[in-house]
């Protein structure tokens, strides 16, 4: 037995002990950070027939604080998080700017039909005239701002999703870098490296937000390879598998995302079943609640423009002239497939009053050498050949011109732009036809104008008015918006309540270190004096003469 050297193993055990202490204390605000703890056993000894004497304390390594059961949930729980917070901050921007009291469509809108009713009082004057060909110009204005603001609604969710699948490229990069460096270490030395594994630990929670994904751990090599929630790897050692966002052949205006194979062939991922993190509640977004509100604004603004124009034809100006149209109508576009390998191209004709016609994406294909047309569901929508050869269903005629080759395919939405771009086609007051005859002594006999009031409680769209219509749109962007942002405050709290259950199993705890630190103060204090003793003791024998 040697009393220095079981000193000595005290003083650098405890010095080991104060500096895991140390690392942990300075990293307590690094919400990466697994708390360390230092493992210490005996260092042996030896046998005599008084019993066993020890020789002293040996560190026999640090141990990282790990939870695989907690880390999962905490990465589940920032997938649900992210998703939601994706979601509900694009979808209250809509609810905020239509739901708006005071500048709607629907307020300017009520505003024209209040005008005409004072242009019934008088319809010759010219103030009154005026009065509702200016809040004419202010509906259409509420229409196209309204219209625009999804449309940048649109392209900055598009931004949003290639910076998401940017970031995700960015995570697994890292994260087979970090693979390959801890399988390395782990066959050099036989145990990996907590730092790395903190940081490996840090690049899933941020993939994590992102999208959802599934891990899996090698414990003997120390890789973890990284799936997305279909399955698909992303991670697999050092080898990456990228997504990619590109427009849409379909639609140049939509940024869809796909996955690259080992192969590098390109899978687009199916946006119904990607509801977690970022990606899946921008797609979310972008599909469900953006479409929904573009197409019924862009319905109840075709619907009005087409019953206006119809009822103000039917009339007679005031100076006699018959009726023309209120409203110009943008004639939509039929977006070509990128990927077609034929010249055709499709001219858009819509059959007024639009009363047919629907606000959704149909899919128009050439297959077995005819025309084919699917609705946005799916289904199959029966369609014409009228006398021209134009394609015709619901509302829509559809003149094809040059050879299309199998498989080549077409979007259309009847609807699309029409909020945006609807116009006024009016000079003046004056084209307002308020009489149904051209008869000079009938042109304020307000007959027509009557009709054009009449407007105001008919249901063109399904059952609802005009008004309705915007009411139950608002309406429902509103209970949607307030059940995600329960949601939201859900999920939120469910992380909250996971981050601090990671945080009492896994990470750094100040009181406890405050603890720590002091005990092996004491044990560093106390082996010091038996140090001092044993130096005590020598200088002892060696004073005897």
């Amino acid at each position: 037995m040697n009393l220095f050297n079981i000193a000595r193993s005290g003083l650098s055990s405890s010095q080991a002990g104060l500096s895991v202490i140390g690392s942990n204390i300075n990293n307590a605000m690094n919400g990466h950070y697994s708390r360390r703890d230092i493992l210490l056993g005996e260092s042996g000894g030896m046998i005599s027939g008084k019993g066993f004497y020890g020789f002293g304390v040996q560190v026999n390594g640090v141990q990282r604080g790990y939870d695989a059961f907690i880390n999962n949930e905490m990465r589940s729980g920032i997938t649900a998080c992210a998703g939601h917070k994706a979601r509900y901050e694009q979808l209250a921007e809509i609810d905020n700017m239509l739901g708006n009291d005071e500048t709607n469509p629907s307020v300017s809108l009520n505003k024209f039909f209040d005008a005409l009713k004072e242009m019934e009082k008088d319809p010759s004057a010219p103030a009154a005239r005026q009065s509702a060909f200016s809040t004419l110009g202010s509906l259409t204005y509420q229409f196209n701002s309204s219209s625009e603001r999804l449309t940048g609604l649109e392209k900055s969710t598009n931004t949003q999703i290639k910076q998401s699948v940017d970031d995700i490229n960015s995570c697994t990069q890292q994260l087979a870098k970090l693979n390959e460096n801890i399988e390395k270490i782990v066959s050099q030395h036989g145990t990996p490296p907590a730092d790395m594994l903190d940081a490996r630990d840090g690049l899933l929670e941020d993939l994590s937000m992102q999208t959802g994904i599934k891990v899996s751990e090698d414990k003997l090599t120390g890789r973890m390879d990284v799936m997305l929630a279909d399955g698909r790897p992303l991670v697999s050692g050092s080898r990456v598998y990228q997504l990619k966002a590109e427009a849409s052949a379909e639609n140049p205006n939509k940024t869809v995302v796909s996955y690259i194979d080992a192969s590098g062939n390109a899978t687009r991922l199916d946006e119904e079943r990607m509801t977690g993190g970022a990606l899946g509640g921008l797609f979310t977004f972008r599909n469900e609640d953006l479409s929904k509100a573009r197409n019924e604004l862009n319905q109840m603004a075709l619907k009005m423009a087409g019953r206006f124009n119809e009822v103000n034809g039917q009339g007679y100006d005031q100076n006699g002239n018959p009726g023309g149209d209120l409203f110009n109508v943008p004639t939509p576009e039929a977006l070509a497939n990128r990927n077609n390998g034929g010249t055709a191209s499709i001219d858009v004709k819509l059959t007024a009053p639009y009363t047919d016609i629907n606000a959704e994406d149909y899919t128009i294909t050439f297959t077995n050498g005819d025309w084919e047309v699917k609705g946005a569901d799916g289904r199959v929508v029966p369609h014409t050949v009228n006398a021209a050869g134009e394609l015709e269903f619901d509302g829509v005629s559809l003149g094809v011109s040059g050879t299309a080759e199998e498989g080549d395919s077409f979007m259309l939405n009847p609807a699309a732009g029409v909020a945006e771009n609807v116009s006024v086609a009016i000079a003046n007051g004056e084209a307002i036809a308020a009489s149904d005859s051209s008869d000079p002594e009938e042109v304020s006999n307000n007959k027509n104008l009557a009709l054009l009031l009449g407007i105001q409680d008919e249901k063109l769209i399904g059952k609802a008015t005009l008004t309705e219509s915007y009411a139950s749109l608002v309406s429902g962007l509103g209970s949607t918006t307030s059940a995600l942002k329960a949601d939201y405050s859900t999920s939120g709290s469910v992380l909250k309540e996971l981050t601090t259950k990671w945080q009492s199993v896994v990470g750094v705890n100040l009181e406890d270190e405050y603890v720590t630190l002091s005990m092996f103060e004491k044990y560093y204090q106390a082996n010091a004096q038996v140090l001092q003793t044993a130096t005590t003791m020598l200088d002892t024998l060696l004073a005897i003469k």
